[in-house]
């Protein structure tokens, strides 16, 4: 079963130097029957303006993982961490026990964003921060592998039975990932449109994917994002 979460039905935020769509209750937009998605617990589409950002802040008991789609986005944290990262690079945090960091837009340009949080399988875990820059080509037309859970080698590693995968695919291009016996899926269209198991999305729309396979066929050149995990 596919379900299209149309971009124009997402909470937005404008704050001037942030706009955000919530695609889960978040900050002041609450609504109980839209919690969370499994062990996704937000998902924010997040624009930042020029020589503005997130102040610092904290953080604790959460898997935060941050994508950035376009810009230069920076951070800086309490265990001394400090750096910059541009489109397609990946930041991993895990708050654990603790941890203040801030994440701004130093340069002249617009940073955008997917920053995502998923719950950890236990609480007081030791903080990390982890990062990672890759290639374009090893996500053009393929699935590239972002985020794994602990004990799989050669890929960030997370507190919870969850995977991340991103692709750039070009224009007529199409896609599969096999979703196995118990699992399922949230997908983010970051740029272009695309149709999803028959279905046209538009640019910033999602879906909930589970008990069928994800087929993706690109109506123009396309940045796809996808948490898979276990069925909740």
């Amino acid at each position: 079963m596919t379900t299209h979460i149309a971009t124009d039905r997402l909470y937005t935020a404008d704050h001037g130097w942030l706009k955000s769509r919530f695609h889960f209750s978040f900050a002041e937009y609450y609504n109980r029957e839209n919690m969370h998605y499994g062990v996704l617990r937000v998902m924010n589409d997040d624009i930042i303006q020029p020589h503005t950002g997130f102040g610092t802040h904290p953080h604790e008991d959460m898997e935060i993982i941050t994508y950035v789609i376009r810009g230069e986005l920076t951070h800086q944290d309490s265990m001394g961490n400090k750096e910059s990262l541009g489109r397609g690079s990946l930041q991993y945090l895990s708050a654990g026990t603790g941890i203040t960091h801030s994440e701004k837009n130093e340069g002249d340009e617009e940073v955008h964003l997917i920053q995502t949080w998923i719950l950890p399988h236990a609480k007081g875990l030791q903080p990390q921060y982890g990062s990672k820059v890759f290639n374009p080509e090893a996500r053009h037309n393929k699935w590239l592998h972002l985020i794994a859970p602990q004990g799989t080698p050669d890929i960030i590693n997370i507190y919870q039975d969850a995977n991340m995968y991103v692709s750039e695919l070009d224009q007529n291009k199409t896609l599969t990932f096999e979703l196995g016996k118990n699992r399922q899926l949230y997908l983010k269209l970051m740029e272009g449109d695309a149709k999803i198991n028959g279905i046209d999305f538009k640019e910033g729309d999602a879906a909930e994917v589970s008990d069928e396979d994800l087929h993706v066929e690109a109506l123009s050149n396309v940045h796809i994002l996808l948490v898979e995990m276990k069925r909740a």
